[in-house]
């Protein structure tokens, strides 16, 4: 297996936007880093898996109006809410393997950061 250098794209409840390089292959640390805690995969429109805290709404984390607005994206309009800060990798559906984001996936974030009102401004 080869690993090599990728990058996921962190969203927090200070409405920050964020490239985070990370190794694949490798990145379990990196992810439950990024949310604080044990992590929980939600899968994404276009390959983007969302990496939450996994117990978010139990320790009342900050609600996250930008992870919510992609959540609403996927599953519809008020159908839950993303507390705590997120990671957004890519996914290799061959094998379950969290990937680095590819250009499509960046740009399709980029259109919807643009679409959510007061979202943040994704920076490298």
């Amino acid at each position: 297996m080869t690993h090599h250098n990728a990058f996921a794209v962190t969203l927090t409840t200070a409405d920050e936007a964020a490239y985070v390089p990370f190794t694949v292959g490798n990145s379990y640390r990196l992810l439950s880093d990024a949310v604080g805690g044990m992590i929980e995969c939600v899968h994404l429109k276009n390959g983007i898996d969302m990496w939450v805290n996994e117990e978010g709404k139990m320790i009342d984390l900050p609600y996250n109006p930008t992870a919510t607005g992609f959540y609403w994206t996927t599953y519809g309009l008020m159908s839950d809410v993303i507390m705590g800060d997120v990671i957004l990798t890519g996914s290799n559906v061959d094998d379950g393997e969290t990937v680095g984001l590819n250009e499509g996936q960046i740009a399709w974030l980029n259109q919807m950061l643009s679409c959510f009102a007061d979202a943040p401004v994704l920076t490298a």
